[in-house]
């Protein structure tokens, strides 16, 4: 190889082309390429290189190769040139710098000092990088801004106040970092170009650069003059400006290199007329094209799909992938800049039974091993708000050791403790609970109760190093500690050793507290937790590569690639080429002006990668969506001149309307399950409920959902379906009406640990009392619910404005009744394996007589009801105790009132009782000897039912019922 700089032609293989060019250049060594240094600009293309040296070394007759290495070009000056001072990573500089802002606040007094922080930090390594000096003196670098946003008069105030906090933080940055001895990445790098200049004791190729910093320039200059250094280059440099060429181009006269750009085949040569809008019109460029060469060269080569949505374009790139593969093509490229598209075609793939290797990985924020950090903060944080403490004590990075004993113990305090009990959050209220549970279940629940004793001392012992660091402000190295102890003694830093994204967050971490000890600066709690996430962020995770014949890659990423067949899905718009970031300071002219990178260059270098692609491989498919979330999407303008020169030049269009028929099929979709379905039904169901499932104890409740609809009493109590217990942060009406029950209880019968009961005759004269009592009573129970539920101060004030009117309601029940007993739980055989059983909310006598009283806080059956027998639950009482009972009733307490006006008593409700017993006999024989139990659909049980997505009741509401 004569020529240290060379062109690649745009249809090349690079990698195999440089690997063979390398292996020609030092055959006389081989197999000892030791001291040959290859320098790429992504390394993900690294072990392909290796592979590639090998397999054409190995052809040569030499199986094995000692070296090269392939390196960044930051790793490789790293190596050569350790920094003379020491190098602070990007956490420190945060601190460096908002210790400076902080220091000039009353510049910036509306300021955000860490935000401020991060936007500057970008612009400063950048100012560093492109070696863009700013002026000692602000009115010169003030001058110097005003010339370049061409304002002829007096600076307008926001372009005085840039000027300011760029200049003065920009200075006291640099002062800082000189104070303290040290030394940012970026003025490190531009050290060691000037430490290696003109050296040239290895061997260094760089391969597939597009651009370089002035002073990575003048370094490879350097080294070009030296010898011994040879760079080769991906495309062509025949154009300037707004076109593909442009960024080699500029490479080119910047190295003061001359190099022939190599020529194409008929697609290699159309694709450049497509993209030379120097050599004509659009229509005289395709006419000429297409008189050259008659034959449609894009043909076979070139197709587009156009989706309706981007679900459908994640299908459409994920099938044809699975075409290709099925074809035999061993390497696969997906390119694309649309994190949220990839994600998605990952995941369609990966169900097909595709693993893919994915080069852009993602932010370490997102990994699993950072979302039990998150979520323990948020424990924290939260009181130990259930469900982030679950999360945690549920992840597999948590007790590795005895997890089977662990995940016990954590379903114990779901089911036992927050679910059954109802408490939301707070370790003091958890251990309340269990208290509380563990008094009530004395027999049997000790060795529990140890389990979850422990598990909250673990939790609570994890929590300690972090607790008072969530108030006041202290100094950084304090929260990085308390991080790490509080981790390590979760059992979180055991975990994440043994996983790759753990090791990663662990060294985050890591690089947080050297960061924190070498700056103690003062912050607080939100402060630190900034900081902390923009840590996680900022840091990209890369899985190791698997093997796999496909790569998701980015465009930037695919350089030096080569593929079988590639996909370039998101060609629109917004993604190619997109829009310039929001930088926060300078406009494009001023960066121009101050030689910093502007929108323009980076839109060549998209310009340039885009056409690269279209070379990338034999087969290439061009996605894009027309329309996402009800917004049309408009087409890349790249994608938009393919098509319309296309047209102008062989008519016709590019779209592959063999994969769009495809993906209409169903049978085109990945089905992981090859057996047929069950036939489904839209008849109404009618199950038939196994004997030995009947219950053999009746509730009310059960007897009641047998009436009301069959099929719910088969889900419900048949099959013992259930809703998912769920945590009721607010105190819900059901359970304002178990306090209350449980009040009333205390008032007139007693309750352990509550005052009461009350033992003299309610008049006038005692009224009062009465109320003050029934009002301590309530406020005590009411005392636990207010702290865990949030509204039941709302629901206590509720009642306590019934009290009063309770009192008198039972001031005159008194007269002829007096309370016996209070929820007395009976249960009564019907017929043999039939029992009936239930709770009486009270029991009043009258003599000989007794009437049950049932209280309602929510809705009283209507009369009509009750005296039909549809609604069950008034006889079913009296079933329990028929002996002297001439009365049961309803008790409503609510808003309107106290009375008891829905009741059944005397003959009535003998008669009634007696029927109900009776049909409850004779439905319960059917069931034994296999009757049906079919859905009615009744709009009335089918409102608040929770089994309706299992009837489907809309599938089949309406129908007939047939007689089978």
């Amino acid at each position: 190889m004569d020529a240290p700089v060379r062109l690649l032609p745009w249809a090349a293989d690079p990698l195999a082309d440089a690997a063979g060019l390398i292996l020609a250049q030092y055959r006389a060594r081989l197999p000892d390429l030791g001291d040959v240094t290859l320098l790429v600009p992504d390394t993900q293309c690294a072990p392909a290189l290796r592979r590639t040296l090998l397999q054409q070394a190995d052809a040569l007759g030499f199986p094995a190769l000692l070296g090269p290495a392939v390196r960044h070009l930051d790793d490789y000056l790293a190596d050569r040139h350790p920094p003379p001072r020491p190098l602070l990573d990007r956490a420190a500089q945060e601190l460096v710098l908002v210790e400076a802002v902080r220091e000039a606040r009353s510049l910036y007094p509306a300021a955000d000092p860490w935000l401020l922080a991060d936007q500057l930090l970008d612009l400063f390594e950048e100012l560093t990088r492109s070696t863009v000096g700013i002026d000692a003196r602000l009115q010169d670098f003030c001058a110097r801004l005003q010339d370049a946003y061409g304002i002829g008069d007096e600076a307008p105030a926001p372009l005085g106040r840039e000027a300011r906090i760029v200049h003065s933080l920009w200075h006291a940055w640099r002062r800082q970092l000189d104070d303290d001895g040290c030394l940012d990445a970026a003025s490190a790098h531009l050290q060691r170009l000037r430490d290696d200049r003109g050296r040239g004791d290895d061997e260094l190729w760089l391969l597939g650069f597009t651009r370089f910093t002035a002073a990575e320039v003048d370094w490879l200059r350097g080294r070009l003059a030296a010898g011994r250094t040879r760079v080769l280059l991906h495309g062509s440099a025949r154009g300037r400006g707004y076109h593909p060429d442009a960024p080699l181009t500029e490479l080119l006269e910047a190295l003061q290199a001359t190099v022939e750009s190599p020529s194409g085949d008929d697609f290699s040569r159309a694709l450049d007329q497509v993209f030379d809008r120097d050599a004509g019109s659009l229509p005289e460029r395709a006419a000429r094209c297409a008189a050259s060469c008659p034959a449609d060269p894009f043909a076979g080569r070139l197709t587009l799909f156009a989706a309706d949505g981007q679900e459908q374009e994640a299908q459409a790139v994920e099938l044809q992938v699975r075409r290709w593969l099925l074809d035999g093509q061993a390497r696969v490229g997906i390119v694309t800049g649309d994190r949220r598209l990839a994600r998605r075609v990952r995941a369609l793939l990966e169900r097909a039974g595709i693993s893919l290797e994915d080069a852009g990985g993602w932010a370490l924020s997102t990994t699993s091993a950072a979302a039990v950090l998150e979520r323990w903060l948020e424990a924290l944080e939260e009181d130990f708000a259930c469900g982030p403490l679950l999360d945690v004590l549920k992840s597999p990075f948590i007790a590795a050791g005895d997890r089977d004993r662990h995940l016990a113990r954590v379903r114990r305090l779901e089911q036992d403790v927050i679910l059954h009990e109802n408490v939301a959050r707070g370790l003091d209220r958890y251990r309340r609970a269990l208290q509380a549970r563990s008094e009530r279940l004395p027999e049997g629940f000790a060795a529990g109760r140890r389990e979850l004793e422990t598990l909250l001392n673990q939790v609570d012992h994890a929590a300690e190093p972090l607790r008072g660091l969530l108030s006041g402000r202290h100094p950084a190295p304090r929260y990085t500690r308390a991080l790490n102890d509080s981790l390590s003694q979760l059992g979180a830093v055991a975990g994440w050793a043994d996983d790759a994204a753990g090791r990663a967050l662990l060294a985050e971490l890591e690089t947080l507290d050297e960061a924190a000890r070498r700056r103690p600066l003062d912050m607080a709690w939100a402060e630190f937790r900034s900081w902390l996430g923009r840590t996680l962020e900022r840091h990209n995770f890369r899985p190791r590569g698997t093997s796999s014949p496909v790569q998701l890659l980015t465009p930037a990423q695919s350089r030096l690639q080569r593929f079988d067949a590639l996909v370039l899905a998101g060609c629109t718009q917004a993604q190619l080429p997109g829009a310039p970031a929001d930088g926060g300071y300078f406009n494009q002219a001023v960066r121009a002006e101050l030689g910093l990178d502007t929108w323009r260059r980076e839109l060549q270098l998209r310009l340039h990668d885009f056409r690269r692609l279209l070379e990338a491989a034999p087969r290439l498919l061009l996605t894009r969506t027309r329309e996402q979330d009800g917004e049309t999407l408009a087409p890349s303008p790249w994608l938009a001149l393919l098509e319309t020169f296309h047209r102008n030049a062989w008519g016709g269009d590019l779209h592959d309307r063999n994969l769009a028929a495809l993906l209409a099929r169903a049978d085109s979709r990945v089905c992981i399950d090859t057996r047929p379905l069950p036939a489904t039904t839209q008849r109404q169901p009618r199950p038939v409920l196994a004997a030995g499932r009947l219950p053999e104890r009746w509730s009310a409740s059960a007897h009641q959902r047998l009436v009301d609809c069959p099929y719910r009493f088969f889900a419900a109590d048949g099959l013992a379906l259930k809703p998912l217990d769920e945590i009721r942060e607010a105190l819900q009406k059901n359970d304002y009406g178990n306090l209350v029950h449980r009040i009333l209880e205390a008032f007139h019968c007693g309750v352990g640990g509550l005052p009461g009961p009350w033992s003299e005759p309610l008049d006038g004269t005692t009224r009062q009392a009465a109320i003050e009592l029934l009002e301590d009573i309530s406020r005590r129970v009411f005392a636990r619910a207010q702290q865990e539920n949030f509204l039941a101060r709302g629901w206590l004030r509720q009642w306590l404005e019934q009290v009063p009117a309770y009192i008198d309601w039972q001031s005159g029940r008194q007269r002829d009744w007096q309370v016996e007993a209070c929820e007395l739980q009976l249960e009564r055989e019907l017929a043999p394996g039939l029992r009936l059983k239930g709770r009486l909310d009270r029991l009043d006598r009258q003599g000989a007589d007794r009437a049950i009283v049932d209280y309602k806080t929510g809705r009283v059956p209507d009369q009509a009801d009750v005296d039909s027998g549809e609604a069950v639950q008034l006889p079913s009482y009296a079933l329990l105790r028929p002996e002297a009972t001439q009365r049961v009733e309803y008790l409503r307490l609510d808003r309107k009132g106290v009375d008891n006006k829905v009741a059944l008593e005397g003959e009535a409700l003998q008669r009634l009782q007696d029927q109900v017993a009776d049909r409850l006999r004779t439905l319960v024989a059917g069931l034994s000897e296999g009757a049906a139990l079919p859905a009615w659909g009744d709009d009335d049980t089918c409102a608040w039912c929770e089994f309706s997505g299992l009837c489907r009741r809309n599938a089949w509401h309406g129908e007939v019922p047939g007689d089978d």
